[in-house]
């Protein structure tokens, strides 16, 4: 049997479906980023574009001056770091109807808080590799090859150490754990 046209559809209908699963999903989402919550977030709603220009100035180091001298003056011409923009992500689960019917209610909000949780650990994943790519690594390692550590700001990090003996100077940060507290 031939389906009978003309049908209601959810595009016909689609003022009648509301959309009450998104604020449940942004709110998953919101609470199980790590590093997104990190970084310095810019607003771009209305603009359009595939790459990201972000302002990055040389780190200046600070000088000794004596009495009577001139001062150093730092001239470092400025860089940038390009972000593409060139993923999007989406979460999708087919429900049919018998199962919303006879399921529990529990099993909406298991989905919806895996979308958020999905979609967090993935946003944080793509920060991650983009961290990686700025200092020195390599996409989908996990090498840091230019990186810095430590309380001097100047130990290169070792990702072959697997002690603090290759970060020597992280722990001068106040924190090792192989030392106890102060007090205890």
């Amino acid at each position: 049997m031939a389906f009978p046209t003309p049908a209601v559809t959810t595009t016909t209908a689609n003022t009648f479906i509301p959309e009450i699963w998104s604020d449940e999903i942004v709110a998953a989402y919101k609470k199980n980023l790590v590093l997104a919550n990190l970084v310095t977030k810019m607003s771009f709603k209305g603009k359009k574009g595939d790459t990201v220009h972000i302002p990055a100035p040389y780190r200046g180091t600070a000088s000794a001056k004596a009495a009577s001298t001139a001062v150093t003056l730092i001239a470092a011409t400025e860089t940038e770091v390009q972000v593409s923009i060139n993923k999007h992500y989406e979460y999708s689960r087919l429900i049919e109807d018998i199962v919303q019917a006879q399921a529990l209610n529990s099993l909406r909000s298991f989905y919806t808080a895996d979308a958020g949780y999905s979609l967090a650990k993935q946003i944080d994943t793509d920060l991650v590799q983009l961290g990686r790519n700025f200092n020195g690594g390599t996409a989908g390692s996990a090498r840091y090859t230019a990186a810095f550590i430590g309380g001097d700001g100047t130990t290169t990090f070792d990702y072959t150490a697997n002690t603090n003996t290759g970060n020597a100077s992280a722990d001068r940060c106040g924190y090792s754990p192989h030392h106890s507290a102060p007090g205890r």
